[in-house]
């Protein structure tokens, strides 16, 4: 038995009031997360409320069809005072990547937990959920309802699918498993549906999304013979296409359908964000250690994290640290 259920039994032992939160730019793994764990602190009796920095992408929003989700803002009043609640922070292992909500909970919530799958992390094993192996934190969310005797809704059922969706790009990624598989069907005879699930994430693109990637296309550069693709995504190209940041992030995939490619990098930034970077890789390539090396994390093969330093810095640092995998 993984020790997180255990910590977590001793967690919810301790606090009565949680608020649920995820990390900044929210993808669909942790949205459908967030849904499915409040649904069953609901079931055993727990006050819970959802509390997120950023706005949940269009393309998830059937996730959330009961808008549970509070983003925080200036005019958020939340029904007790900050210090009555601890947090539970899903799908990161860093509370202070829950974005801009991190300086108000940091020095007032009694206490913080866990529930992560990726990489990193490592001083927080002993106390949290981390459970690398899993395929999402929807995957870890599914086996706690199974662990305390409950049942997902069609509502939490459909969260929580889609999330594994996502994050196992489309059941292909390395960490699918036939565990992962026959909570998929299971989910599916509960009223998750694949064909909402896929057209939802997968084919509801908006055309300035199209004009976005176009741009974001014609900055690549192709190094060490094809096999490492690096492409930029700037304020600018958000404010010329009026697309969103996030239908830009998703463009760190597309190098990895070119024969021979199987490396790809994204340096991008918000309009009013840091420097960020995104790897991805196909094989034995471990980006997850040049990740957790600049202060962030995530997965053998796709991970990323903030930079302190310029954007162009960044872009040349990035392609530097990847030539590792390619030395004869």
């Amino acid at each position: 038995m993984h020790r997180g259920f255990a910590n977590l039994e001793s967690f919810l032992s301790r606090h009565g009031r949680f608020i649920i939160s995820t990390h900044e730019s929210p993808d669909g793994d942790g949205l459908g997360a967030e849904i499915g764990f409040r649904e069953l602190l609901t079931l055993m009796g727990r006050e819970s409320l959802i509390l997120n920095s950023d706005p949940v992408p269009d393309k998830f929003q059937f996730i959330d069809p009961e808008h549970e989700i509070i983003v925080y803002g200036d005019s958020t009043v939340l029904p007790y005072p900050l210090e009555e609640y601890a947090v539970f922070v899903l799908d990161t292992n860093d509370f202070d990547n829950v974005g801009s909500i991190f300086a108000k909970l940091r020095d007032r919530v009694k206490e913080v937990f866990i529930i992560d799958h990726h990489e990193g992390g490592r001083d927080k094993l002993e106390s949290n959920f981390i459970k690398v192996e899993a395929s999402s934190t929807c995957e870890i969310i599914y086996s706690l309802f199974a662990y305390f005797g409950m049942t997902p809704s069609s509502k939490s059922a459909q969260a929580i699918y889609a999330g594994m969706l996502f994050d196992t790009g489309s059941f292909r990624y390395p960490k699918t498993t036939p565990e992962t598989f026959r909570i998929a069907g299971h989910l599916v005879e509960l009223g998750a549906d694949p064909f909402k699930s896929y057209e939802h994430i997968y084919e509801n693109n908006s055309l300035a999304s199209f004009a976005l990637r176009a741009m974001i296309l014609s900055t690549m550069e192709v190094h060490h013979g094809g096999r490492l693709i690096a492409m930029k995504l700037t304020p600018d190209m958000i404010d010329r296409s009026g697309a969103s940041f996030s239908e830009g992030e998703l463009a760190i995939n597309m190098p990895l359908t070119v024969h021979g490619v199987v490396a790809s990098i994204l340096v991008k930034q918000d309009s009013s964000g840091p420097v960020k970077v995104s790897l991805r890789t196909k094989g034995d390539y471990d980006v997850a250690e040049i990740a957790i090396a600049n202060g962030g994390g995530g997965h053998k093969n796709a991970a990323g994290y903030k930079s302190g330093r310029p954007f162009e810095e960044t872009f040349l640092r990035a392609i530097g640290d990847m030539d590792r995998f390619f030395r004869d």
